[in-house]
């Protein structure tokens, strides 16, 4: 079990609120792979943002929780058409058994605690067949995003905090699921003003971390290539899926065997 990463959540509830949004480009990644479902579950939903748009793109029932209770308050003034719970990841989803199609968790895993919990509880809540998502962060997406060029301390931060790909995976196959594979999706845009002021504001829990110092440096750094230029924002996310696929009582290929060997005898 992992060391529990504890936050305010409730102290930055408005200003995730109002400076984090979700990333086109990913939406449409997940949307293209998900194509359909009838009900949808995001793990630590915070204002759920991407619950919202990608239940309005699947045509599905949207659902969510998580453990800020400020959160799920900017998320229900918000976003009206999904439902919302205060509940903790790292304990049972409050959900019966086989209920959602889609199960998926964005920028969560780094605050989990036990990550083979997480994969149960997602096992469970999910109908043969549906699939489970993970967006994180990896070691090299860390290492190239705008945000550690100019805040050379998350780096660390992240790195620490952040479990390897490896553990995800290894956690997703303990819990139950198959067919586990690996996807990215990597954006550059141009760094404009809306952007700065996700790092004023300190939209990004790593700038929460760091020094004082060290994130008011970053700012100057950051506003003076911005009066001079073009600033190319760099990001990446790291997709890992998996599936629950239902589990028979025979083994179909000793049935077929069996039949040919019968026909073969008369």
């Amino acid at each position: 079990m992992r060391e529990r990463k504890s936050f305010d959540f409730d102290e930055v509830a408005m200003t995730y609120s109002q400076y984090r949004y979700p990333n086109e480009k990913l939406v449409e990644h997940v949307f293209n792979r998900v194509r359909y479902a009838d009900r949808i579950l995001e793990v630590g939903c915070g204002t759920a943002d991407y619950l919202s748009i990608l239940s309005e793109l699947l045509h599905a029932r949207g659902f969510g929780f998580d453990i800020s209770p400020s959160m799920i308050m900017e998320g229900t003034r918000k976003n009206h058409r999904v439902e919302l719970k205060v509940a903790d990841a790292d304990q049972s989803f409050p959900y019966e058994d086989s209920r959602f199609d889609f199960v998926f968790n964005v920028n969560l895993v780094h605050y989990i605690a036990n990550l083979e919990s997480l994969f149960e509880e997602s096992f469970r809540v999910l109908q043969n067949d549906g699939s489970v998502l993970t967006v994180t962060d990896s070691c090299q997406d860390i290492c190239e995003r705008t945000l550690t060029y100019y805040f050379p301390e998350t780096l660390e931060i992240d790195k620490a905090r952040y479990p390897g790909n490896s553990s995800i995976t290894s956690a997703m196959k303990k819990a139950g699921f198959e067919g586990i594979y690996t996807t990215k999706v990597k954006t550059t845009f141009e760094f404009k003003k809306k952007h700065f002021e996700q790092y004023r504001n300190k939209a990004y829990s790593a700038l929460r971390l760091m020094s004082e110092e060290g994130f008011e440096e970053g700012m100057k750094r950051l506003e003076e290539d911005m009066k001079h230029g073009l600033v190319i924002g760099k990001k990446a996310y790291t997709q890992i899926w998996g599936i629950k696929i239902a589990k028979r009582d025979f083994d179909l290929p000793t049935i077929f065997a069996v039949g040919f060997n019968d026909e073969s005898s008369n």
